[in-house]
């Protein structure tokens, strides 16, 4: 299940975040029996280093394939408490994103991983794109605004849990438009559309995160108490398909994260002309402010998306009575 690299990274997760008693305790947990010290032929009252306890566990859980089942508990032992004591389990994210390369996602709603099979949205090429062909592509950019800034104020460990819970709900999005993560950096990544009415749907994709903002800043886990805001930009046309999605040149893929970077604001979205080309005048309707980027005519929707509870609404907006039909 796990390739080498995988186990070794598992092995240091337990060891940086588990002392030798918790690790043993994680073991009875996943086995039922499990004594670390009687494993290792060590004295009870001699301190044993994490690491030779973690890499006992992992050995016993592959031995009684186990594995699933330890990575489970780690996932939902993280915020929670082990032996009368609450654990984070720092870089539980990274993990769980380096668990793809092996065909393994976690899905948190069944709390369970899952085989990348079993998953179409992990299918890059939907299953049917050919490496080195050109196809008809919507690209969608998204990405976190001011993420430096957050780093800096609330430290990196934080952070990665809000990109981590962000990539989750992105992926939900995914389900409902048919698209397709491509690459992922952290606070953001290029996100794929392709078939029929692939440009109507990548709009429909953008409003979807922009107007759900609002829910995703709601959620009692998200570790921070900042309003998180995402810019998007989003272009059409032909982009030459390869496994390694996130190595694609391609024009369409830098004009959507130019504009995106530069045209977009925070709860907003841009969209190049060429794309809106394509989509009904009721779905391009809000896009009314016209303007030029890179030699291109591109259009954007001049108000923030996710403004609801953002602290933005106008005082004189939230006094006003409400307004009753005759």
């Amino acid at each position: 299940m796990l390739d080498v690299a995988l186990k070794k990274d598992l092995i240091e997760l337990l060891a940086r975040n588990f002392k030798s008693e918790q690790i043993d305790e994680l073991g009875r947990l996943v086995l039922g029996e499990f004594d670390v010290y009687r494993l290792l032929n060590a004295e009870r009252h001699v301190t044993m280093p994490s690491r030779s306890a973690a890499e006992c566990l992992v050995a016993q859980c592959r031995k009684n394939e186990h594995i699933r089942a330890l990575i489970q508990l780690l996932v939902e032992t993280d915020g929670s408490k082990l032996l009368g004591r609450p654990v984070y389990v720092d870089d539980i994210e990274p993990f769980l994103e380096g668990l793809t390369r092996g065909g393994l996602v976690y899905d948190f709603e069944r709390r369970r991983l899952i085989r990348q099979k079993d998953d179409p949205v992990e299918m890059p090429n939907w299953g049917s794109l050919r490496e080195g062909r050109e196809y008809p592509i919507s690209i969608c950019s998204v990405d976190l605004a001011g993420s430096s800034a957050l780093v800096r104020k609330h430290g990196l460990r934080r952070m990665r849990k809000v990109y981590f819970l962000f990539r989750q709900f992105i992926k939900e999005k995914l389900r409902t438009h048919n698209a397709r993560i491509w690459s992922w950096n952290g606070d953001g990544g290029i996100i794929a559309l392709a078939f029929k009415e692939h440009e109507s749907r990548a709009i429909r994709f953008a409003l979807d995160i922009q107007l759900s903002m609002p829910i995703l800043n709601t959620r009692p886990d998200l570790p921070i108490d900042d309003e998180i805001q995402f810019r998007i930009g989003i272009d059409s046309g032909p982009v030459r398909y390869a496994s390694d999605t996130g190595a694609i040149v391609s024009d369409v893929i830098n004009y959507a994260a130019h504009l995106e970077k530069k045209a977009a604001m925070p709860g907003g979205i841009a969209v190049s002309q060429s794309a809106l080309d394509d989509v009904s005048p009721r779905l391009a309707r809000p896009f009314n402010s016209y303007f030029d980027f890179e030699g291109r005519p591109a259009r954007s929707i001049n108000v923030r998306l996710d403004a609801v509870f953002a602290g933005e609404i106008r005082a004189a907006d939230r006094d006003r009575e409400p307004q009753f039909a005759e």
